[in-house]
């Protein structure tokens, strides 16, 4: 739940939770501008991964996570050694897929 989403899936929860692209964009103290790229195809020229501070600050705003949910989820990230920061991300913000190279792009 904590992974950052894809553009589908953050369309998906802006649907379920009645949110618009401005409120996105409120909720997360951005631009409309920077929200509307998230929803992007990734493939789409200026499309961009929604960052994970980003996510978080929308989960914890919306009330779909607490501050001790997201350190817990924190945590186990050190404890496996995978997660934000500590090892480098795909391009859409989610850990490499396991069995793949571990190159760095």
């Amino acid at each position: 739940m904590y992974e950052t989403p894809t553009p589908h899936e953050l369309k998906k929860f802006m649907g379920e939770h009645n949110l618009t692209g401005a409120d996105i964009a409120a909720l997360a103290g951005v631009t409309p501008r920077a929200a509307r790229r998230w929803v992007e195809p990734a493939n789409q020229k200026g499309s961009r991964p929604i960052p994970w501070a980003a996510w978080i600050m929308i989960l914890l705003l919306t009330g779909k996570a607490t501050v001790k949910d997201i350190k817990e989820n924190v945590n186990q990230w050190k404890k496996e050694k995978i997660g934000r920061g500590l090892f480098e991300r795909g391009t859409a913000g989610r850990p490499p897929k396991e069995g793949k190279d571990d190159q760095k792009h």
